[in-house]
């Protein structure tokens, strides 16, 4: 439980207060929804990648950094969903990053554990996507 609690925290807490705290929601006063999502995904990518010279399992992706960077692309889109349906409140975001996190990055979980997580959230991702405004 407390090492639930701590991924919540920072991985959680750490990254959403400013992706969906922050970001989201300035780029939703000019962009729709889904596009600001979208660029959110855009900057979260770049955001991430110092790991790939520090972080043992980025370092090992290999050409399973597409399937990376198309979940984190979708998993931006269903974490504004969820963003805007709890009115902008990045609870529930925080909670679902750190437990996804925790799911499929903490050295307990295995290879496979993170690319079923990936592939559901690459599914609500489209399901999502297909439903939010483009405007």
């Amino acid at each position: 439980m407390e090492t639930t609690i701590i991924w919540i925290l920072t991985f959680g807490l750490g990254e959403e207060s400013g992706w969906r705290g922050f970001l989201l929601p300035e780029l939703c006063k000019k962009f729709s929804i889904k596009n600001s999502a979208l660029i959110v995904a855009a900057i979260w990518l770049f955001w991430h990648l110092p790991a790939f010279w520090f972080n043992e399992n980025y370092m090992n992706m290999g050409l399973g950094i597409i399937g990376w960077g198309i979940s984190l692309t979708f998993g931006s889109i269903f974490l504004a969903w969820l963003c805007q349906g709890s009115e902008f409140s990045v609870i529930p975001v925080l909670i679902w990053h750190g437990g996804f996190d925790l799911l499929t990055a903490s050295d307990q979980a295995a290879q496979v554990m993170a690319m079923v997580c990936s592939v559901f959230v690459i599914i609500q991702g489209v399901y999502i996507s297909r439903k939010l405004p483009s405007r």
